[in-house]
């Protein structure tokens, strides 16, 4: 066990790994990440090197925030929310393990940040890279000292017990080029040495020793090269420092001028890149497209950029961007590479949102999710060069994807379109209409009703003045806001219109949610002729197009209440979504269930689901039960459920608020698994070990006392409280606890478990 995850397992809630810059601070936190994660609800491996420090409309703690939701995969619906809040408010109920990694360029905003994380959401653990330490009081350090390297006059065989001896060997090998009895001992005893035992310096000269060099030809030209960035005598500058910047400056030197070129180019990428990307990009008339993949693989090969990963994405060290970055300048070529970039992102957003209605919607949103950097950081370019337009047509066509609805990214990318939009000129023009159309109907459908009101409002004033009234953008937030927002079914017809006219344009996609919308207020505003007719043209439409997230919103509207099958489950389509991973769809889904477990009569099954639907949306922020439509029909649901249908009696008042409450403070992962009818509310939520610490914990035995009674250690019965807590969604530790099974003997004969007690503060 490493002395990271020691400390990790000890429950210190910072543990910061520092040291030289190359000597593997990464790598070590990464092998605890992984190691411990599974351990957590969530974990997450965060990349601080992609967020710059630079002014801009958002605060770099607020960029961090949203980095980390993202990563994180919070439902961040809350339009006037600061991400701040809402992370804290995941992390409260979380255990969580985080890698901050590269926080060196961050320092004062992380520190902030992370003191205040700490301090409020104690069931978080933050694993932190830095070469600088981080500032805060409980931090635990680990400083990872550079690898034992051998005396200047050691042989070969008291050289190999050396650690980073070891290491060159072992990347040598890798590389293809062995190191044997026969090669100048030493020259490789001098190599290491000079390296100072930086594991990525001798990463780096293990790749200069694949090329053929031997290993006295690469110590003489590293000597010789030591100076390459400082003049002789700077002050300040570390040793490591010199090294690693020679080290890479003879890399540079052993590429041609092509994979020289292909190396700096790829550094206008953020977060990574695919082979396709790359090849889009970098290729022009002096890098040939054809030799773009032999390129990667030599970079590879040589260390400059890690190989790709599972989802086909290639990454750089910071040391080996930063360095290609200052290349790039000097050829001369850094705007034209950041075009072709920009004209790359806006055809990829293209395409995704011409081409996600069908049987490869999954690959589209994954896809576009995970260029969330590189379209973020083109946008600002864009908006940087006054080129307004452009960005809003790229952010237009990522919303018209889908894809910042399941992975619940909206609420930022809205903000994003709102700052272009005030950045630029109010004057007429399509695409202006078209995005507010498109942020307005997203505010609407998170039951922000005002804020997408003015963007409709301003959306039909251009389009009056352009004679474009009637564009099918135009007609579906005119519809929609008639619809959803105003309860009117004065909606259907523009809906309808703009239906017809994406169909028209052949925008397929937008078709079909102009459809999805209107079978969806049909559903609730009625008539029965008009939801059916709406959702079974989507249903066709969905299963005809293969698309697969988009069947499972064609089924949800089947048992809408103004539909002929009120009864209809929901379930189907709230598992398949929880399958893929949508981020969107369970707070609607959970709603839906609740309904219709009155309709079945399970009374005290649907107050449960009904506050776990509250509490869905208090956290998502996404207010549909202050839209008319569903208003009305939670109001009857709440009033069979108290007062009693036909069929059966009301549980009353008092019962249902107990109910609700209760169901209020579960878990998002528990709402939802009740809702899918996999879990009994009542059941105990305990392991019968976890029930004999708890019961210890009741008698205020201390965690040597019940380590004694259970023949285990003090540190295993705080690793089982840890658990206890996250099933009983405790904050207040023991004493919480103790208030919970005092609760449990006084209104339970054993054989049910009681609610967790409300949270204090």
């Amino acid at each position: 066990m490493t002395e990271i995850e020691g400390y990790v397992d000890q429950g210190n809630p910072l543990v910061v790994v520092t040291g030289s810059g190359g000597v593997g601070k990464t790598r070590a936190a990464g092998e605890a990440f992984g190691h411990r994660c599974d351990a957590y609800d969530a974990a997450a491996f965060v990349r601080l090197a992609e967020i710059s420090d630079e002014p801009g409309n958002e605060t770099t703690v607020e960029r961090i925030c949203n980095l980390l939701l993202a990563d994180l995969r919070v439902a961040n619906h809350q339009p006037d929310a600061r991400p701040l809040d809402v992370l804290i408010e995941f992390l409260r109920d979380h255990s969580v393990l985080l890698v901050l990694d590269n926080c060196e360029h961050l320092l004062e905003p992380i520190q902030e940040l992370v003191d205040l994380l700490i301090n409020r959401a104690p069931q978080l653990q933050i694993i932190a890279t830095s070469r600088a330490w981080l500032e805060i009081h409980g931090a635990r350090i680990v400083h990872l000292n550079p690898l034992h390297v051998p005396d200047k006059n050691a042989g070969r065989v008291e050289a190999e017990e050396c650690d980073a001896v070891k290491l060159l060997q072992d990347r040598a090998a890798l590389a293809g080029r062995p190191l044997t009895a026969d090669d100048d001992w030493s020259a490789i005893v001098g190599l290491v040495r000079w390296s100072d035992g930086i594991p990525l310096i001798l990463e780096l000269v293990a790749a200069q020793l694949s090329t053929g060099r031997s290993p006295r030809v690469v110590f003489e030209r590293l000597e010789g090269g030591s100076a390459l960035k400082y003049a002789p005598g700077t002050r300040g500058v570390q040793a490591h420092h010199l090294a690693l910047d020679a080290a890479i400056g003879e890399s540079w030197k052993l590429c041609t001028e092509v994979q020289q070129r292909v190396w700096a180019r790829l550094t206008v990428f953020t977060g990574g890149f695919t082979l396709e990307a790359a090849e889009r990009v970098c290729a022009d008339t002096v890098v040939d497209r054809a030799v773009i993949l032999t390129t990667l693989d030599y970079l590879v090969r040589h260390s400059i950029i890690e190989g790709a990963s599972a989802d086909g994405r290639y990454r750089q060290h910071n040391y080996l961007r930063e360095y290609g970055r200052r290349r790039l300048r000097r050829f001369g070529d850094q705007d034209a590479i950041e075009e072709r970039l920009c004209a790359w992102v806006a055809q990829l957003v293209r395409d995704a949102a011409e081409g996600w209605f069908g049987p490869d919607e999954m690959c589209w949103l994954t896809g576009v999710n995970a260029e969330a950097g590189n379209i973020t950081a083109v946008v600002n370019w864009c908006a940087e060069r006054g080129q307004v337009e452009r960005g809003l047509t790229i952010m237009f066509d990522l919303l018209r994807t889908r894809a910042p609805f399941f992975f619940a990214t909206e609420i930022p990318v809205c903000r994003q379109v709102e700052k272009l939009l005030q950045a630029g000129l109010a004057e007429p023009a399509p695409m202006r209409v078209s995005a507010l159309a498109m942020v307005g109907w997203i505010w609407i459908a998170l039951g922000t009703r005002e804020r997408g009101k003015a963007h409709r409002d301003e959306c039909l004033d251009l389009a009056r003045q352009m004679g474009i009234e009637n564009a099918p953008a135009v007609q579906f937030i005119d519809g929609s806001y008639d619809a959803l927002a105003l309860g009117s079914r004065s909606g259907y017809a523009k809906l309808e219109a703009a239906r017809e006219g994406f169909r028209a344009a052949g925008a397929h996609g937008s078709e079909y949610m102009a459809g999805l919308f209107h079978a969806f207020t049909a559903g609730l505003l009625g008539p029965v002729e008009e939801a059916d007719r709406m959702s079974g043209w989507c249903l066709d439409a969905a299963h005809a197009s293969g698309a697969e997230w988009a069947i499972t919103w064609a089924e949800w509207t089947r048992g809408l209440p103004e539909g002929s099958q009120p009864q209809a489950s929901a379930r189907n389509a709230l598992r398949a979504q929880v399958r893929l991973g949508d981020l969107w769809g369970p707070a609607w889904g959970v709603e839906e269930e609740a309904r219709k477990r009155v309709l079945a009569g399970d009374l005290l099954g649907a107050a449960h689901l009904y506050g776990g639907s509250d509490s869905l949306q208090a956290r998502h922020g996404v207010r549909f039960n202050g839209l008319p439509g569903w208003r009305h029909h939670r109001d009857i649901a709440n009033d069979a459920i108290i007062h009693g249908t036909a069929e059966k009696a009301g549980i009353g008042e008092e019962a249902f608020e107990a109910a609700r409450a209760a169901g209020a403070r579960w878990r998002d992962d528990r709402i939802v698994a009740f809702a899918l009818g996999d879990t009994d509310p009542t059941s105990p939520p305990l392991t019968p070990r976890q029930w004999q610490i708890t019961r210890m914990v009741g008698d205020e035995k201390s965690n040597i006392e019940i380590g004694a009674a259970l023949h285990v250690s003090a540190r295993t019965v705080e690793g089982d409280l840890t658990k206890i807590y996250r099933h009983l969604n405790l904050r207040g530790g023991r004493t919480e606890l103790a208030e919970w099974y005092q609760a449990y003997m006084a209104a339970s004969d054993g054989s049910t478990a009681p609610e967790a007690p409300p949270h204090r503060g």
